[in-house]
């Protein structure tokens, strides 16, 4: 045998090795797939009737009592006021004096002075005031002395009308002047009010208890007469809460005008009662706004500030002939599972809302049950067997 011969045959010994081992696992995969194909449908129903009860669906359902129940509607609401008032003084100077209770989030009461403008001008003219109206009143005394005097010379002479100093030319001359003199004292009286007024006006404050907004008014700023903003404040009876509601929402609640709420704001609740409803809806949102008055305000301890969120909780009016579902009856769009004759059929109850108890809805026909939970591949016509919710738990 010659050296090329056993240099072939070498060679195919490894060729054919690997051939083998190839087609092993190729036999062992084929062998995988095959054991692992599911069972088919004519191995399962070896036994039909076996089978269908071993794949039948249980339902777990409830049979519900048409009662009467009111529903809730939760919101979100901002706080906030009727308006502002900005603080505008009346008169003009230098501010000689500022409260601590007029500075930002503090509180005042009714007719508390909240600042001083420099009053002695207006002291001064007050005095002036006083000092005219001394006056006119001296003036008045003076010509009604004058006139008893002529009288009184007058009365001396039997013909004084033939006396040129007491003729008709001399009266004609002192006619009107006790009118005049008297009309001075009334004008000189104004004076005074005017200026008591103005003085007065030098005392910053307002006729109703509030909260200070903000403000940033100090001891020697100059301010001008109905110029100079001081500051912002709100009445403490003119809080309110805004809250955005959908028309759906808005329609189960009427009528809504009146109703109590509840809303909570930094973890305080506060009752509430709808006030007014706004006339459009927002044009992006397409939601309207619920304006409620928070109740006892003047008493309140504390009140939340503008600006604060409010989660908003309005009782609806009482429903007759509902029901009160469980949570996990409600299916997807709306609806219900219904058991009819031992298969599922969908229905779409109307609904009122809800409330701690659960979904209120219309009372309907309920078949022989509503479905709650989940049912595993549940299509409409499947076919389940129904079980109690309190058995099937």
């Amino acid at each position: 045998m010659s050296d090329s011969d056993a240099e072939d045959r070498d060679s195919a010994t490894p060729r054919w090795r690997g051939i083998a081992q190839l087609g092993v696992i190729v036999a062992v995969i084929l062998a995988a797939i095959f054991f692992a194909r599911a069972p088919s449908r004519e191995f399962l129903e070896i036994d039909p009737e076996l089978a269908a009860a071993r794949v039948e669906a249980t339902a777990a359902v409830i049979d519900p009592v048409s009662t009467q129940a009111f529903h809730k509607v939760v919101l979100t609401g901002t706080v906030t006021t009727l308006g502002n008032v900005a603080v505008i003084p009346e008169v003009s100077g230098e501010v000689v004096w500022v409260s601590e209770n007029f500075r930002s989030g503090t509180s005042f009461r009714a007719d508390e002075t909240l600042a001083r403008v420099d009053a002695r001008e207006f002291e001064i003219n007050l005095e002036k005031a006083r000092l005219g109206l001394v006056v006119a009143q001296q003036n008045l005394r003076q010509r009604r002395d004058e006139m008893a005097r002529m009288a009184e010379l007058r009365g001396g002479f039997p013909n004084p009308a033939a006396q040129p100093f007491f003729g008709v030319e001399g009266f004609l001359g002192t006619e009107g002047t006790i009118e005049k003199a008297e009309a001075l004292i009334e004008a000189a009286r104004k004076d005074i009010a005017l200026a008591e007024i103005a003085l007065d006006e030098t005392r910053i404050r307002m006729p109703f208890d509030g909260h200070v907004r903000g403000t940033v008014l100090s001891a020697g700023q100059v301010v001008e007469r109905v110029v100079t903003n001081m500051g912002d404040v709100y009445a403490k009876h003119q809080l309110r809460v805004r809250a955005r509601i959908s028309a759906f929402d808005l329609n189960s609640l009427q009528p809504v005008i009146g109703r109590r709420a509840i809303a909570v704001a930094d973890g305080r609740a506060y009752e509430t009662v709808v006030e007014r409803v706004s006339k459009e809806v927002d044009i992006e949102t397409r939601l309207a706004s619920l304006y409620l008055e928070v109740l006892d305000q003047e008493n309140a301890p504390m009140l939340p500030p503008p600006g604060t969120f409010a989660d908003v909780t309005v009782e609806g009016p009482m429903q007759d002939r509902v029901f009160v579902l469980p949570e996990s009856a409600l299916q997807i769009n709306g609806s219900v599972w219904l058991v009819d004759d031992g298969e599922l059929t969908a229905f779409t109850p109307a609904s009122v809302g809800y409330n701690d108890a659960g979904w209120i809805v219309q009372a309907f026909d309920a078949r022989d049950g509503i479905v709650v939970g989940r049912v595993p591949g549940a299509r409409e016509g499947l076919a389940v067997n129904a079980v109690a919710a309190e058995e099937a738990q």
